[in-house]
């Protein structure tokens, strides 16, 4: 069964996701070659990351939300959701029940974004503070689950990893990226990987500063118990996916100074 008593969720959802090349956020895939494993209604929505996926400044994945909208696509969306809130991940192994939850929430953050577009920011379509996150929005095993219950109460919880907040995306620039494709299974910790190299070697991620300092995301400060709630465990993080300047820094001992993260949605302007 889902955790049978969901904690209360806590602060609003951040997360992100792949670099060039393998797993890009723009890697073409089209129904035919999406895995066969995927069921038509699966491979129909990872045709709909794919198709509506562009890159833009600083490495972020931009996601053609009207066009989706317009061009009929979002159903595609709504049957991804309800066909995946119809399985069992109390059945599934850790891999698969954590690339489940992933796949689930990026497909319900959009489809909350597409049922109010147009929209500027997610933040938005609710109370500033909390946005759409605390709202119910899927049911699954019996459970109604907000973007919080399974971001906070079910993948950080019951699937704990720093690579979670690289998974799951808020549909924002400061996010790390939607990736065009579904998680899964299958060499998921490579993918995870991926998507953190790609968000901690972009300026959203990690930025050094003119004075030689380095200011991060406000994701590594809004979970630092995640990344090692201390300074030198979210280094020594960061310094494991940084590449040039950015591990030059990190393993130089420049100090960190400042945080930053953009509400704008990730959309092609």
């Amino acid at each position: 069964m889902l955790r049978s008593t969901l904690i209360a969720a806590s602060l609003a959802l951040m997360p992100f996701t792949a670099p060039a090349n393998p797993g890009s956020p723009f890697k073409e895939v089209s129904m035919t070659e999406a895995p066969s494993r995927l069921s038509p209604v699966s491979q129909a929505y990872a045709a709909v990351l794919s198709r509506h996926m562009s890159p833009g400044p600083d490495g972020v994945a931009l996601f053609d939300y009207a066009a989706v909208k317009d061009g009929g696509d979002h159903a595609h969306v709504k049957a991804f959701i309800a066909e995946q809130a119809a399985r069992t991940p109390s059945a599934m192994s850790a891999p698969e029940a954590t690339a489940y939850w992933a796949n689930l929430y990026n497909a319900v953050t959009l489809d909350v974004v597409l049922d109010d577009y147009p929209v500027k920011s997610i933040r938005s379509l609710g109370p500033f503070t909390t946005g759409p996150w605390k709202r119910d929005v899927v049911t699954v095993e019996g459970e109604s689950l907000s973007l919080d219950n399974i971001e906070h109460d079910i993948l950080r919880v019951d699937y704990a990893t720093p690579y979670i907040h690289y998974m799951v995306n808020c549909a924002s620039i400061g996010c790390p990226n939607l990736r065009g494709e579904l998680w899964t299974a299958e060499g998921l910790e490579g993918d995870q990987r991926a998507a953190a190299a790609a968000f901690v070697n972009a300026d959203r991620g990690v930025r050094i500063r003119d004075d030689g300092r380095i200011a991060v995301s406000k994701i590594y400060r809004w979970f630092s118990e995640d990344f090692g709630d201390t300074e030198a465990g979210l280094r020594a993080h960061l310094a494991e996916h940084a590449t040039g300047e950015r591990l030059q820094a990190l393993t130089s001992g420049a100090s960190f100074k400042g945080s930053h993260y953009d509400w704008t949605l990730n959309r092609p302007k």
